[in-house]
C-alpha cells in the first residue's frame, strides 16, 4: 500500500480514530486528577569519622581513609536493599510494613553513592510528615548498625553516618505529562483500530 492509500483509509474511518484519541487523552485526566496522595523525599547521607589520628610520620593516611569510607558508603548501600535494615528503620518509625512481601521490602528505598563519601537516598509516602519520621529513623538506624560492627575493636576513628533533612516534593504525575502519554497512547491505539477494522471490511467485502 501507498502513503495515499493510507490516507485514504484514514480520511474515512477519521471519526473512529479523534474518538479513541479524544477517550485516552480523557482517561489520563481523569486518571491524573484522581491520583492517591504521594510525596517523594531525597535524602542525602554523608560518611564521617567519629575521631581522628594524630601521628607525626608521613603516611597515605588520607588516600586510605577515603578508600575505606567508600567501601563503607557501599556498604550502607547494601544496607539499604536489606529487608531486615527496611524493616528496622520503618519499625523505629512506628510504620507497620506486615502486609509488604520481601520484593517491596528490597526496592523501598533507591540509594546510590555520589561520592567516596556521600550517598543518595530515595523512598516514597503518602504523607510529607511520615517521610521525616523515616528519614530520622534511617540515620539512627545505620548507626546502630555501624556500631554494631565496631563492638570487638573499639575503634576510636570509626564511622558514622550523617544525615540532613530530606528534600520532600510532590510525586504526582503532571498534567501536561499525563496528557502527552494519553495523546500518543490514543494515537498508537487508534492507528491500528483503524488499520485492523479496515482490514476485516475488505475481508468482508471481497467474501460477497
Amino acid at each position: 500500500m501507498e502513503l495515499r492509500d493510507y490516507i485514504t483509509i484514514f480520511k474515512k474511518q477519521k471519526k473512529i480514530f479523534w474518538a479513541i484519541v479524544f477517550l485516552s487523552v480523557l482517561a489520563a485526566t481523569v486518571w491524573q486528577k484522581n491520583q492517591e496522595a504521594q510525596y517523594q523525599a531525597t535524602l542525602l547521607l554523608n560518611i564521617g569519622r567519629t575521631g581522628g589520628e594524630v601521628t607525626q610520620e608521613y603516611t597515605y593516611d588520607s588516600f586510605y581513609r577515603l578508600q575505606a569510607d567508600e567501601r563503607f558508603a557501599d556498604t550502607v548501600v547494601r544496607w539499604l536493599g536489606s529487608p531486615r535494615v527496611v524493616e528496622d528503620i520503618y519499625g523505629a518509625a512506628n510504620i507497620d510494613l506486615e502486609k509488604r512481601g520481601m520484593r517491596d521490602l528490597k526496592g523501598m528505598f533507591g540509594a546510590k553513592r555520589l561520592s567516596s563519601q556521600m550517598i543518595e537516598v530515595t523512598y516514597t509516602d503518602v504523607s510529607d510528615k511520615t517521610l521525616k519520621k523515616i528519614s530520622e529513623a534511617a540515620i539512627v538506624t545505620l548507626n546502630r548498625y555501624t556500631d554494631s560492627l565496631n563492638k570487638e575493636n573499639d575503634e576510636t576513628n570509626w564511622f558514622t553516618v550523617i544525615g540532613s533533612d530530606p528534600i520532600v516534593r510532590d510525586a504526582h504525575i503532571p498534567l501536561p505529562l499525563a496528557l502527552v502519554i494519553g495523546l500518543l497512547f490514543g494515537i498508537f491505539v487508534g492507528f491500528w483500530t483503524v488499520l485492523i477494522r479496515h482490514y476485516f471490511q475488505l475481508t468482508k467485502n471481497n467474501k460477497q
